[in-house]
């Protein structure tokens, strides 16, 4: 297995953990759990974390991945951490992750 390979299990399963994290869950209960909003920030980062380490190869060849709004996003809970919107984070949760969640599982090496 290369390196890009771990970088993309490293992502799938930050995704998965999202989704797991979320699950049962609706707005208003999101919301009010701090616990599984810092666990789903925590994968957020990691998952930041993971498109500064792919390869530039890697990268150019999978332009349907939004390698720098998931590095915006990263960077956003992490240096601007009083900002982030909740509402915001639960679409992302509940359209954003699955998609790109769908878009990394069909990455082929």
């Amino acid at each position: 297995m290369n390196r890009d390979q771990e970088i993309l299990l490293d992502a799938i399963e930050a995704c998965n953990l999202i989704l797991q994290f979320s699950q049962g869950y609706n707005y208003t209960n999101f919301e009010e759990d701090k616990k599984t909003q810092s666990s789903v920030l925590y994968q957020i980062a990691i998952l930041g974390e993971t498109t500064n380490r792919f390869s530039t190869k890697f990268i150019a060849e999978n332009p349907q991945i939004p390698f720098h709004a998931i590095r915006g996003m990263r960077n956003r809970v992490i240096h601007e951490y009083k900002e982030v919107d909740s509402s915001i984070l639960w679409e992302v949760i509940r359209i954003d992750i699955p998609n790109l969640l769908s878009s990394l599982q069909r990455i082929k090496f």
